[in-house]
């Protein structure tokens, strides 16, 4: 039995290990694809490079420990560990052929080779050969007796730096476009070239035959050959840029790379299916052994008790009352009640049985606290759970009843971890919850309760414990978890949102108390506030909230929102060229809402499609009155998170572009990179239609949110936005500018129009016209004004401006 234990023993060492090298593995193929990636976007970093070898050889490493791997109830990994480790030699060496072919920019792009290195010799050779024709008859030195050889070598000439040129555009095309429709154009048009060209030789080879020319029969020879592998080869050109050749790397990593990964997290899987086998055949044998081990036990007792009743008479002081208290002993056990005192024996045989049996209950013991912990704690932070935390809330309550004494509680919530979770991912977000609740436990008292209820919330039973001690202790830690944590190399920053509520005045029973702190908890979350004392005016929110969700219900039903324009100016001209149109709604109890907490009501009370359209409708019309008047300007309106979902939107919108004759281009539609983001499939069907019709897209708020620079080559956008945050302390804070210039770079390089926001200084104004923004806007040029207003502004404002928007 003891053999057995240390086998089960061993045998779990060895699983733990394994899966360490297992988890290693993930971690490491994880790490190689990152870097493959980065690698991808910057292939002159070597150290990318050096790493992606070091990691591919750790991981060999660890798969030649778990083929090697020994130990009791083991399963054979060789077989599985040595497939891996082939697909790791091999994914190592389809990497160097990928690194070789990225590095290499004639066999990253094959078709760029062909064009460069082959067909630029042929053209040059044509182009020379026409030269000495034509020399040779303007110098006099050939006197043609057909008039019409001159001309035609002059046409034949310019017909083939024509087929140059097409060449050249329909590779810079290729480079900036994957219109297929516009290659194809090309390429039949260049095919049209060529046949002209070769039309054109072989009638000047026929008029050639009466002339003395010393050259042009071989040059005109050598242009038929020449042209005719130059087409070929440009044939080829045009099957590699049409195909999924055009790029080499790119195919390598979809036909090589990938899939070879494909099969690495396969082999992972069954590596872990083994282990999984070895830990369940370990759990049995452990089984086995305790049973084993109690079937001893109670054969012992079934002895000494056959024996006791065969001398009970003669050694009832020795034997009778001992194995009477064992038998208590045992009852009490089975019902969970204090064991009776066992004194030790006088013989031999009832002293073994006492030991074993206090054996046996110390050991059953120890399974029950340790289930009974498990019950009552969290498995990743160890903390107290909420089952326990009710319980002892339970218990303050009856002790603060008695003892009229007060105490707190805090709920808790982090801020952003899911932005962290689904980032760096689950285990960075274990990782980060385990320092939380380290930090938090570091300060708080001993005998205050910390408890994790799930997720990223937590609590904290404070017993007596008053409103200033309550207040000191979430700055504590408030103050704690604002500095960074280091995760797998990365500083990360956590925020945190503390509600408190105070026993007796928020609540006596553990119900109220927990949905006034939960109460408190999000109102600190939604205003910022860090920390927020539970208030009773808290519990008006809701009915102020549903209040208001009729009051927008009925604001629309009688027109009762108003549009505000806010100008933009062109940044070289300073000529008005556009506004934006925001809402604006005063309230009859309320006055002013703000645009924020409008659409999120119109959002939960469902009419936020409703809502927008009324707003784009709005715009369209004081943009065509503005048209009407002489003001040739463009309007812009945003639109909201729920407003890509809505599929009448490009319908509506061309009904009322239609309805008040107004050019499309004079509506450019407003949308915030993290919207974009959330559904990039639903957003890119919605914004293409609204670009075939010709509105203009902007991304609001650029530079803010997550969005892919891949992603943004793909999208029909016409503009960009930067946002204020970057242009408020422009001339103070040096990032900020650095980061503004890199975006205007950017979008220019795309070849969309930049708009600076925020504009609120005369010197933040000379700086982004410096920069060379396209368009600003801004409190310094202008504030939001109603319609009327904004009419009487363009009037005086733009008098003899023209501006292009």
């Amino acid at each position: 039995m003891v053999t057995t234990r240390d086998a089960v023993n061993s045998a779990y060492k060895g699983i733990l290990k394994e899966q360490s090298n297992l988890e290693g593995l993930r971690n490491t193929l994880l790490t190689i694809n990152q870097d493959i990636n980065l690698f991808l976007l910057d292939p002159l970093n070597e150290d990318l490079i050096h790493k992606i070898d070091i990691n591919t050889n750790n991981a060999i490493n660890k798969l030649t420990a778990l083929s090697e791997s020994k130990h009791p109830f083991h399963k054979d990994l060789k077989a599985i560990s040595e497939r891996t480790s082939k697909n790791f030699y091999i994914l190592k060496s389809k990497i160097n052929i990928l690194v070789k072919f990225r590095l290499d920019i004639n066999k990253q792009y094959p078709g760029l080779d062909i064009s460069a290195n082959i067909m630029e010799n042929q053209q040059n050779s044509i182009k020379s050969g026409f030269e000495i024709l034509i020399n040779e008859i303007e110098s006099g030195d050939l006197q043609v007796k057909s008039p019409q050889i001159y001309p035609l070598l002059l046409k034949s000439y310019s017909v083939w730096i024509s087929a140059i040129s097409q060449t050249r555009i329909y590779m810079a095309n290729r480079l900036a476009s994957f219109s297929s429709d516009i290659l194809d154009e090309q390429g039949n048009s260049l095919k049209d070239i060529y046949t002209l060209f070769t039309n054109n030789i072989k009638t000047l080879n026929r008029l050639y035959r009466h002339e003395d020319s010393f050259e042009a029969n071989d040059i005109l020879k050598s242009a038929i050959t020449t042209s005719q592998s130059w087409y070929e080869n440009f044939v080829t050109l045009r099957e590699i840029s049409e195909s999924d050749k055009w790029r080499s790397d790119t195919l390598i990593i979809k036909t090589q790379v990938f899939p070879l990964v494909e099969q690495v997290v396969q082999n992972l899987n069954e590596i872990d299916k083994t282990l999984n086998d070895e830990k369940q055949n370990t759990d049995q044998e452990l089984k086995k052994s305790d049973d084993q081990f109690n079937k001893l036990i109670f054969v012992i007792i079934a002895l000494f008790m056959l024996f006791i009743a065969a001398i009970l008479i003669s050694m009832q002081w020795m034997v009778f009352t001992p194995i009477h208290k064992v038998t208590l002993a045992l009852r009490s056990k089975a019902f969970d009640i204090d064991l009776p005192n066992i004194e030790s024996s006088k013989t031999l045989e009832v002293g073994q049985l006492i030991d074993a049996f206090i054996e046996m209950d110390e050991e059953v013991t120890q399974r029950q606290n340790a289930l009974e912990h498990q019950a009552m704690h969290d498995h990743l932070t160890g903390l107290p759970n909420r089952f326990l935390l009710n319980q002892r809330i339970e218990y303050q309550l009856l002790h603060s009843e008695r003892q009229n004494t007060p105490f707190s509680m805090f709920l808790m919530d982090l801020d952003f971890f899911k932005d962290i979770n689904d980032t760096l991912g689950h285990a960075a977000g274990d990782h980060l919850l385990i320092e939380v609740s380290q930090r938090i436990k570091n300060s708080i008292r001993k005998s205050d309760t910390l408890a994790r209820l799930g997720g990223d919330e937590f609590a904290i039973l404070l017993p007596e414990t008053k409103k200033e001690t309550a207040s000191k202790l979430a700055e504590s830690i408030i103050q704690k978890l604002s500095d960074t944590i280091d995760i797998d190399n990365q500083k990360v920053s956590i925020g945190i949102s503390i509600g408190i509520v105070n026993y007796p005045d928020d609540g006596i029973d553990i119900e109220t108390l927990l949905q006034h702190a939960d109460m408190a908890m999000y109102t600190a979350k939604r205003e910022r506030a860090g920390y927020v004392f539970y208030d009773s005016s808290q519990n008006t929110y809701s009915k102020a909230r549903l209040s208001l969700n009729h009051d927008i219900i009925e604001a629309l039903e009688h027109d009762q929102f108003d549009i505000y324009f806010q100008p933009k100016i062109d940044a070289v001209t300073q000529n008005l060229c556009g506004a934006e149109g925001l809402l604006r709604w005063k309230h009859k109890d309320y006055g002013f809402i703000s645009p924020e907490k409008v659409i999120e009501s119109a959002e939960r009370a469902g009419v936020i499609h409703k809502l927008t359209l009324s707003m784009i409708e709005k715009a369209i019309s004081a943009c065509s009155q503005w048209h009407k008047s002489g003001h040739k300007i463009s309007v812009a309106v945003n639109l909201s998170v729920r407003d890509l979902s809505n599929k009448d939107l490009t319908t509506k919108v061309k009904e009322f572009m239609d309805k008040y004759a107004l050019e499309y281009h004079f509506l450019t539609l407003e949308i915030t990179e993290s919207i974009m983001m959330e559904n990039l499939a639903i957003s890119l069907e919605v914004l293409q239609k609204l670009n075939k019709l010709g509105v203009h897209i902007s991304i609001d708020d650029f530079g803010t949110g997550f969005s892919s620079l891949a992603y943004l080559k793909k999208l029909p956008v016409n503009e960009l936005k930067i946002d204020k945050s970057f242009i408020i302390e422009i001339n103070q804070d040096a990032n900020d500018k650095k980061i503004v210039s890199a975006i205007i770079n950017l979008g220019h390089n795309l070849g969309l129009n930049v708009v600076a926001e925020g504009i609120e200084t005369q010197k933040s104004m000379d700086m982004i016209k410096a920069m060379g923004c396209d368009q600003m806007q801004g409190y310094f040029i202008s504030k939001p004004i109603c319609k009327t207003s904004f009419q009487k502004y363009l009037e005086n404002h733009e008098k003899n401006s023209n501006p292009n928007c």
